[in-house]
């Protein structure tokens, strides 16, 4: 007689002292039903069998951070706070959001992350260059597929379509619309 218990990543997610608190959850989706990430994604769209933020905090911690959805997880999130108001059994996940992603940086992922986040600064710190690339954007926009078919956004693109680009930069747009004021 052989008796195997699986506790599938139960055992080490107890003995985290800020991520336990996501073992308590009742499966109540109250977290999925306030989430604006989730409202508009929806539960499943992250590729976590436990829908919502809380799928967020728990699926990482069951399975690990080594796989690029599990790490990335804890990103998909504004950290509104809106899932802790309406938890039931007060599951802080913010706060465990914050710790996972903590640890997925320390495990040294993330760095196209990194780089686009370094790209966008420089982009956002030069207002000239924002204009420029806004209108190169909206110059080409036919050009721009609706999915991405290769790259890190790839898989996100497979299940959603990029948004269509406008067919004018806001700050053009503003601008023709504050003259058009000036001269009436």
């Amino acid at each position: 007689f052989h008796l195997v218990l699986l506790d599938n990543g139960r055992t080490a997610t107890l003995a985290d002292e800020v991520g336990r608190q996501a073992l308590r959850c009742i499966r109540c989706s109250a977290c999925l039903n306030v989430c604006p990430v989730y409202e508009r994604a929806g539960g499943h769209a992250y590729g976590s069998p436990y829908p919502g933020p809380i799928g967020a905090i728990l699926s990482p911690q069951l399975r690990g951070l080594q796989s690029e959805v599990d790490a990335s997880l804890p990103f998909a999130s504004t950290l509104c706070g809106a899932c802790y108001e309406v938890c039931p059994v007060a599951i802080d996940i913010p706060e465990v959001l914050v710790h996972l992603r903590e640890q997925a940086v320390e495990s040294g992922g993330h760095h196209a992350e990194r780089a686009v986040m370094k790209a966008a600064t420089w982009l956002l710190d030069h207002p000239a260059a924002l204009g420029a690339a806004e209108r190169v954007a909206a110059k080409t926009r036919a050009l721009h597929p609706r999915r991405l078919p290769v790259g890190p956004a790839k898989a996100w693109t497979d299940t959603r379509d990029l948004p269509e680009l406008p067919a004018e930069p806001f700050r053009d747009w503003w601008k023709k619309k504050t003259s058009d004021r000036e001269t009436s």
